[in-house]
């Protein structure tokens, strides 16, 4: 995963980027063994603007709009008794997305960060939605340092195509101010 912002007063652009590659296999016991193997590829890619609509020196709270990318690219081999058989497919579409994001100062350093948004709203998936939240230590004016947790779903289906599916977990991270 990599993230980055450009701000400029009120303004800012944002960008997100996950790189998620999934394989396994397994074999089934029997004198008619199977043996399968999958391999999956995903590229979550989010793109947006925001605008600040708070900042008082303690907390900020920003909206932003703007699309997620989903590249999904599966293979599939299954060896038998008859022989070899593969299968393969990917599929790509942008979701719409809206949310906010924001920031409060605690004191000695230390900050909470939020943000969710939600998107698809039918013109890709039915709905694509996330929340993450961080606990920040401002070790510099560049550098704050962050822990926490994030959850990504969605629920894609068109024409028989069915991904519907939630990344989640704890997330560290590094963010450098220049």
């Amino acid at each position: 995963m990599l993230a980055g912002e450009a701000r400029y007063g009120r303004y800012a652009l944002f960008t997100d980027f996950i790189y998620l590659g999934l394989e396994a296999d397994g074999t089934s016991p029997g004198p008619l063994a199977l043996s399968a193997e999958v391999n999956m590829n995903t590229v979550v890619w989010t793109f947006g603007g925001s605008y600040r609509v708070v900042d008082n020196g303690t907390a900020t709270l920003d909206v932003l709009a703007g699309g997620r990318l989903w590249y999904l690219d599966t293979d599939l081999t299954v060896t038998g008794p008859l022989g070899v058989r593969e299968a393969s497919g990917s599929k790509t579409w942008v979701d719409p997305l809206i949310g906010v994001a924001g920031d409060v100062a605690l004191g000695n350093g230390f900050g909470l960060h939020g943000e969710a948004d939600v998107g698809g709203f039918g013109v890709g998936a039915d709905i694509d939605w996330q929340v993450q939240g961080t606990l920040q230590y401002r070790y510099s004016d560049s550098l704050t340092l962050e822990a926490g947790y994030r959850y990504l779903a969605v629920d894609y289906d068109e024409d028989g195509f069915v991904f519907d599916i939630a990344m989640q977990g704890p997330i560290i991270g590094a963010r450098f101010r220049f």
